[in-house]
C-alpha cells in the first residue's frame, strides 16, 4: 500500500536532535534527568517525548516534512517523531500515563493542570528553570497542547467510560463475546468520544497485560520510579483466532482506529497482521492472525475468513490462551528503549531476551523470553482430540504452561514509523509454543 511506505526521515530526525541537545545543554535539571532516564530505565529522553518547544522557524519546520496541524503545532506525518511548538523559551514534554504521579516522583508541588482522565494533562516540574520540563498526559492531539477541564457532566461520563472497560466481561469465549464486546466499546465511543475511549482502551489493556508479565512488572516498577508508566510504549499487540480476526477489528475501528499497512509474511510463515492507528490518541496496534496462502489477495481484515486446518502460531495461541480481546490479554507491548542497555539491565534481574528479529541502524527488536502461562486440560484434551497437538505436547504444556506474552525491546532511528515485514517471521516461529524454548531453558 503505497501510501503506508515509510521512510528514514534523518533530516526531521536532526532538526529533533538539535532542540533536545540546546534544551539538555541550557538545563542542568534536564540534564540530570536524562541521565537517571539511561541509569534507572534504560531509555533515552527522545523515547519519551511527547513535544518539544524552541526557536525554530517555519521554514524549518517545512523543510524537513513538519505540518502545521494546531496553531503553533507542528507534527510529522511520515515520521516516528514528536511534535514541535515554536517558541522563543524552549521546553520540553515527557508522555507520562499520568502527570501527577510525574509530578510527585520529580519533587514539584506546583501542581497538575487539567482534569483527570482528560485529553491533555500537563504537570511542569522545572520551578525556575531555564527550560520548561513537563510531564504529559496525552490522550486527545485535538487539545494540542492546552490542559483540558471537565465540566462534572464530563467527569461523569468519563468515570463512567473507564467503569465499562475496566469492569468488562473477559471469557474464554469466541465471536460472539467480541460482538458483545464491540457493543460495550460503541457506548463509551458514545459517552467520551473516540480519542478518550481508545486512549482508555489501551491504558486499561496496558495493565491487565502487565499483570500477567513479569518482565513488564520488573521494567514498569524502573519506570515508576520516576514517575514516567509505559508513556515510551510505540505499540500493542493482539493476536486472534480466524473466526473471530475481521470482528475485533470491527472492535478497534469502532473505536476510532483506522487501517494502515498490512502484513503478509508469505505462505510458508503462515500468519499476517493488520496495523491500525488512532488519528485522535496516536494509539498504534498490531492485529496478528493466521493466514492460509489463498488469504493473501483478501482484505483480511474485513472478511470473515474460513476457519479449519491446522493452527499456525497465532491460532493454537488463541486456542491454548483465548482471544487477546478478551481473555488472554495483549500477546505483547513494545517500547522505545535503549536496546542494548536494556537488554543487559534486565538480564541483571533475570530476564532473557530471544535473539533480535530486526537489527539494523534504523530499527533494533527483540522480545523478552516468553512469560510461561497454566493451560487448562480441558483445552489440552480438545487439541489433542482435533489432532492440534500431540500427547508429549499437552504433557508438556499442562505441566509447565505454555509461551503466553512478552515485552518487546525496540529502537528507532531516522523517525522510521514502519515496521520489519521480513524478518519478525522468523520469530513469529520461534514463539509457536509448540517449538518455543527459552535461551536458557534448562529443561
Amino acid at each position: 500500500m503505497a501510501e503506508f511506505t515509510w521512510e528514514l526521515q534523518p533530516r526531521a530526525e536532526a532538526l529533533v536532535d538539535e532542540l533536545v541537545d540546546a534544551a539538555v545543554l541550557n538545563s542542568p535539571r534536564l540534564s540530570a534527568l536524562a541521565r537517571s532516564l539511561g541509569a534507572r530505565t534504560s531509555t533515552r529522553l527522545q523515547d519519551w517525548l511527547d513535544h518539544i518547544g524552541g526557536p525554530v522557524s517555519d521554514e524549518q519546520l517545512i523543510e524537513v516534512g513538519y505540518v502545521e496541524v494546531l496553531p503553533d503545532l507542528w507534527r510529522h506525518p511520515g515520521a516516528q517523531l514528536p511534535a514541535i511548538v515554536p517558541s522563543d523559551r524552549r521546553a520540553v514534554a515527557l508522555r507520562v500515563d499520568d502527570a501527577g504521579v510525574f509530578a510527585v516522583a520529580q519533587g514539584s508541588a506546583a501542581g497538575v493542570q487539567g482534569s483527570p482522565r482528560s485529553g491533555f494533562r500537563s504537570a511542569v516540574v522545572s520551578g525556575t528553570d531555564a527550560v520548561v520540563i513537563a510531564g504529559v498526559e496525552r490522550r486527545s492531539w485535538a487539545c494540542g497542547v492546552t490542559p483540558q477541564e471537565f465540566d462534572p457532566g464530563e467527569v461523569l461520563r468519563a468515570a463512567q467510560a473507564w467503569r465499562l472497560l475496566a469492569e468488562r466481561p473477559r471469557g474464554f469465549g469466541g465471536r460472539d463475546e467480541v460482538v458483545a464486546a464491540t457493543e460495550l466499546m460503541a457506548q463509551v465511543v458514545k459517552l467520551v468520544g473516540s480519542d478518550l475511549a481508545a486512549s482508555y482502551f489501551l491504558e486499561l489493556e496496558r495493565q491487565y497485560w502487565q499483570r500477567r508479565n513479569t518482565a513488564a512488572v520488573l521494567q514498569h516498577s524502573r519506570q515508576d520510579r520516576l514517575g514516567l508508566g509505559w508513556g515510551n510504549n510505540d505499540h500493542h499487540t493482539f493476536r486472534s483466532g480466524r473466526a473471530c480476526f475481521d470482528q475485533v477489528i470491527t472492535l478497534l475501528t469502532t473505536l476510532g482506529f483506522g487501517v494502515r499497512e498490512r502484513f503478509y509474511a508469505g505462505a510458508e510463515a503462515g500468519w499476517g497482521a493488520q496495523v491500525l492507528e488512532h488519528p485522535g490518541c496516536g494509539g498504534v496496534i498490531f492485529a496478528d492472525v493466521d493466514l492460509n496462502p489463498e488469504d493473501v489477495d483478501l482484505d483480511f481484515a474485513h472478511v470473515q475468513l474460513a476457519e479449519g486446518g491446522k493452527l499456525g502460531t497465532v491460532g493454537l495461541w488463541c486456542a491454548l490462551h483465548g482471544e487477546s480481546i478478551l481473555a488472554a490479554g495483549m500477546h505483547h507491548l513494545e517500547g522505545q528503549f535503549d536496546f542494548d542497555r536494556l537488554r543487559d539491565d534486565l538480564g541483571v534481574l533475570g530476564v532473557g531476551h530471544m535473539k533480535p528479529f530486526s537489527d539494523f541502524p534504523h530499527l533494533r527488536q527483540a522480545f523478552t523470553e516468553a512469560e510461561r502461562w497454566p493451560v487448562r486440560q480441558l483445552r489440552l484434551a480438545e487439541l489433542v482430540a482435533a489432532g492440534q497437538i500431540g500427547e508429549e505436547t499437552a504433557e508438556e504444556f499442562g505441566r509447565l504452561g505454555a509461551a503466553g506474552s512478552h515485552l518487546e525491546n525496540l529502537a528507532r532511528r531516522g523517525g522510521f514509523k514502519g515496521f520489519n515485514q521480513h524478518n519478525v517471521s522468523t520469530t513469529m516461529r520461534a514463539t509457536d509454543p509448540r517449538i518455543y524454548r527459552p535461551v536458557n531453558a534448562g529443561e
